[in-house]
């Protein structure tokens, strides 16, 4: 991780940290799977941490992927900078993003949140 991508990660969040509300439970089976993209070193990813703690108790599957050591998840996706998520449903990905606040959205409001979230 660069110096930029560092501050990048850093900022976007702190920026986001303010929005995360309390999750709700998922709704049924075939729930989507959050990857969570990070490393070691990455303080976005420990701001991070609590949120997809909560994520997981609220019945969702996390998978925390390294890039340091997976570096094949890291060219397969093309990561260049943590923290990173994709969720994925029904074998699709359906979200790729840094922005946590959106995977919660799109976890409580389906991925039209994600369409919604994307209009100016």
């Amino acid at each position: 991780m660069n110096l930029f991508s560092a501050s990048v990660c850093v900022v976007a969040s702190l920026l986001f940290l303010s929005g995360c509300g309390p999750v709700s439970s998922p709704p049924s089976a075939g729930n989507p799977a959050i990857y969570a993209f990070s490393m070691p070193g990455c303080s976005g990813c420990v701001i991070d941490q609590p949120h997809l703690v909560q994520l997981e108790r609220a019945g969702y599957t996390i998978h925390r992927v390294d890039i340091t050591i997976s570096l094949h998840w890291r060219r397969k996706y093309r990561i260049d900078s943590v923290p990173f998520y994709l969720v994925v449903r029904h074998g699709k990905i359906v979200l790729r993003t840094h922005d946590l606040n959106l995977v919660i959205r799109v976890l409580q409001n389906g991925p039209s949140a994600q369409t919604q979230a994307a209009m100016p």
